[in-house]
């Protein structure tokens, strides 16, 4: 449940309301008793989600390495030899 604020009440008190927000509160804006807009925080992504993920050692059986195969399928379609070109 959000909290509920009126239009003056925004006006009067902004900057503490917006620290609200940004301490994860939710806001809804009345204006004559009716929502009017509601203050939500952002939700922020993990820029780079794999960072300190440990991949794990390579498995035995794989004799070929994986980065030279898309390596050279890449190389293959820049070519246009893929496509029969």
């Amino acid at each position: 449940m959000s909290k509920q604020v009126t239009v003056d009440e925004l006006r009067e008190k902004l900057d503490e309301l917006i620290a609200e927000v940004e301490s994860g509160e939710s806001l809804t804006i009345l204006r004559d008793g009716k929502e009017v807009m509601s203050l939500q925080p952002m939700i922020v992504k993990a820029r780079y989600p794999f960072r300190g993920f440990d991949f794990g050692p390579r498995p035995k059986n794989l004799k070929t390495d994986p980065a030279a195969l898309i390596i050279e399928e890449r190389e293959r379609e820049r070519s246009g030899k893929k496509y029969g070109l």
